[in-house]
């Protein structure tokens, strides 16, 4: 930032901001594993694309802020059973593709 003081004497300001934010994803991460931990309760495996788009900075499908906030507590409440993958299917599956 430039300008001048006074006396008309010219001024140049610089400034420099640092930030330690981990402290702060703390509670992010917390709901994270709440999501994680819902998940396994349900016997579900694989990407919660859901809760990630929500939660990550960068997931694999990136939603708006206010609908991955909607799917996450759609998610937390409950979904279809379409969308649900269950672990048992994925190991089956797993062992089919390496026969």
């Amino acid at each position: 930032m430039e300008g001048n003081i006074f006396g008309d004497i010219p001024i140049n300001l610089e400034l420099r901001l640092s930030v330690e934010d981990s402290p702060n994803s703390a509670g992010v991460v917390i709901d994270a594993i709440r999501c994680l931990k819902i998940a396994l309760e349900r016997n579900q495996g694989g990407v919660l694309y859901d809760p990630s788009s929500y939660f990550m900075k960068h997931p694999p499908i990136q939603h708006s802020d206010d609908e991955a906030y909607q799917l996450t507590e759609e998610f937390i409440e409950g979904f279809p059973e379409a969308k649900i993958q269950s672990i048992d299917k994925m190991t089956e599956q797993n062992e089919q593709d390496t026969n």
